[in-house]
């Protein structure tokens, strides 16, 4: 069995923009053979996800930096600096940064593939902003089903 090692140094690293949210993709799908995705979130103070659900992914998110409103499946969780939280694939959830400072969050998600998801995403909102049927059409094409 022939294994690939990939290695990537940090400025070689995508970055996806949405309002108040830069995400940089630490491990690509393609990087990962499809395994996994990990991307870290820079969120600005009183920014955060939709609600939002995956049925592809299961994610699991690490506070690295600031506090946060984590919400998944109608419960609420205060998530500080080492906190973390699994959220199995085909729960709805959302996350706001509710601290004084710009967060950051790390976030694995398997399998692969969420990246793709997020990128388009981006790019419909910087076409038609936040629009809730534009965003919807993209999820859809992901599985993902915005609330």
């Amino acid at each position: 069995m022939k294994t690939t090692v990939n290695f990537k140094q940090p400025d070689a690293a995508e970055n996806i923009e949405m309002p108040g949210i830069r995400m940089t993709v630490i491990l690509s799908t393609e990087c990962s053979g499809g395994k996994l995705t990990i991307i870290e979130d820079e969120v600005n103070v009183g920014a955060g996800s939709p609600t939002y659900t995956c049925n592809r992914e299961d994610k699991v998110i690490l506070v690295n930096e600031g506090k946060f409103m984590i919400s998944a499946n109608g419960e609420q969780y205060l998530a500080e600096k080492g906190c973390n939280i699994f959220i199995p694939k085909g729960t709805m959830h959302n996350f706001k940064n509710v601290g004084t400072v710009t967060g950051k969050l790390l976030i694995t998600l398997t399998p692969g593939g969420h990246e793709h998801f997020l990128k388009d995403l981006s790019q419909s909102v910087k076409v038609f902003g936040q629009n809730y049927e534009v965003m919807n059409n993209v999820a859809r094409k992901y599985d993902v089903v915005m609330a």
